[in-house]
């Protein structure tokens, strides 16, 4: 299991999102899992660094990351204010792009190629986790 820990997080969201894609759990899924794990851990990542904390105020990011045989686990867990993605309005796909609302496509996207996606508040943190199902990487070539 890898445990990361960043603090300061203002404008660090590329250093952040490198560091988890380096942690060998993410570099020994195979490709496909690999980028789809990237586009929801980029998306998580540039929400909390974002809008997770006040302007003004600096904050942390911890991350723990899991991988057996068939699954890897990540999970995010920040200071900022409560804040439920999972309970956001879901994007109205179908509308044409001119209509549509700004915000929400990409925790809608996290949620679609996620197998699973839990949110929590414990002891004024919150805690987002995403769990894919991977594919065994016979070849440890990617």
């Amino acid at each position: 299991m890898s445990e990361l820990h960043f603090q300061p997080i203002k404008e660090k969201s590329r250093e952040i999102l490198n560091a988890i894609l380096q942690t060998p759990e993410v570099t020994s899924c195979n490709l496909k899992d690999a980028l789809v794990l990237r586009l929801a851990c980029e998306e998580v990542v540039m929400n909390v660094t974002s809008y997770a904390y006040p302007e003004g105020t600096d904050g942390f990011l911890d991350v723990e990351i899991e991988k057996d045989d068939n699954r890897i686990v990540i999970r995010f867990k920040d200071g900022g204010k409560p804040f439920n993605p999972l309970a956001q309005e879901k994007p109205d796909t179908k509308l044409p792009w001119k209509l549509r609302h700004i915000g929400g496509l990409g925790i809608f996207l996290v949620i679609k190629k996620m197998d699973d996606t839990r949110y929590a508040y414990v002891d004024n943190k919150n805690v987002l986790t995403i769990e894919k199902v991977i594919k065994v990487i016979e070849n440890k070539e990617r």
